[in-house]
C-alpha cells in the first residue's frame, strides 16, 4: 500500500508539474543571425530544382509592440533540371558561367544585392515588409527563409496545439502545430496542414525553438502540391544560427 501510495503521489506530482512555456521572439537589438535553408523541389518527368540559400539577418530595432529586421541573401547554390536541359548557378564561384548559367546569375545576382526590412511583433505575426531595390520573385525566396511562426497568445505546455495561415500567390497554407515534447530548454513542435487556393496538397514537418530567445532554431517541412496539372514534391530544411 505504501509503495502504490507513493506511486499516485509521483504521478499526480508530475502532472501538476507539467512545463508550460510562453513562446514570444526576445530579440535584442543588434542581434545578428545566420539563415541557411536547403529546398529540394521535384516535379517528377517535368524536373526538379536543388537549392542552398543563405541569409544574414540583423535586429535593427526592438520595441515594446515590434522589432524591426534588416535581411540580405548572402549566396545561393542551385541545380535545375526542366524540359530536358540542366542548369546551375554557385555565386559563391568566379568560374565562367554557360549560357544556362549566365541566365540563372541574370536572375539571382539582384537578389543578393537587395534588402529585406520587416517589421514584425512578438509573436511573429508580420506586420510590414519591403525591398530595397524591389527584384520579382525576392518575396517567395525571403519568406522561404524567414522560418517565423506565429505563436498563441497564451502559454502552451506538452499537447497543446494552435493554427496559423497566409498567402502567397493565391495559395493558402494552413499550418498547425502540436508541442509534442518541451525539454532542455527547448520546443518541439510537430506540424501538419494543407494547401489551397491555386494548388491543392499536405505538409507536414518539425520545428525546434529556443525557448529564451523563441527563435525556430530548425525546421523540416514537406510540401506536396497538386497544381495547374502538375504534381510538385518539396522538402525544405531551415536552420538558424545567432552568430
Amino acid at each position: 500500500k505504501k509503495v502504490l501510495i507513493a506511486l499516485l503521489v509521483i504521478t499526480s506530482l508530475t502532472v501538476s508539474a507539467q512545463e508550460s512555456v510562453l513562446l514570444r521572439l526576445n530579440y535584442t537589438k543588434g542581434d545578428s543571425f545566420l539563415v541557411t535553408t536547403e529546398s529540394k523541389q521535384s516535379m517528377g518527368t517535368q524536373g526538379g530544382m536543388n537549392m542552398k540559400m543563405t541569409m544574414g539577418m540583423i535586429v535593427a530595432d526592438v520595441v515594446e509592440e515590434s522589432i524591426k529586421t534588416e535581411s540580405q541573401i548572402t549566396s545561393i547554390v542551385i541545380d535545375m533540371m526542366q524540359g530536358g536541359m540542366t542548369m546551375s548557378y554557385d555565386s559563391n564561384s568566379d568560374e565562367e558561367l554557360d549560357q544556362m548559367g549566365q541566365m540563372l546569375k541574370s536572375q539571382f545576382a539582384p537578389m543578393m544585392e537587395a534588402i529585406t526590412y520587416a517589421t514584425i511583433d512578438h509573436q511573429g505575426n508580420l506586420i510590414d515588409t519591403k525591398q530595397d531595390p524591389v527584384v520579382p520573385g525576392m518575396e517567395q525566396m525571403t519568406n522561404r527563409a524567414m522560418n517565423t511562426i506565429n505563436y498563441p497568445k497564451e502559454k502552451v505546455s506538452v499537447g497543446s496545439s494552435w493554427t496559423s495561415e497566409n498567402e502567397n500567390q493565391g495559395m493558402k497554407m494552413t499550418m498547425n502545430y502540436t508541442v509534442s515534447s518541451i525539454a532542455g530548454g527547448v520546443v518541439t513542435l510537430d506540424v501538419s496542414g494543407k494547401v489551397s487556393g491555386a494548388g491543392t496538397g499536405s505538409i507536414k514537418g518539425k520545428t525546434t525553438v529556443d525557448i529564451s530567445s523563441g527563435v525556430p532554431t530548425s525546421a523540416t517541412l514537406e510540401v506536396t502540391i497538386s497544381a495547374q496539372g502538375m504534381d510538385i514534391t518539396a522538402t525544405t530544411n531551415t536552420t538558424t544560427t545567432k552568430i
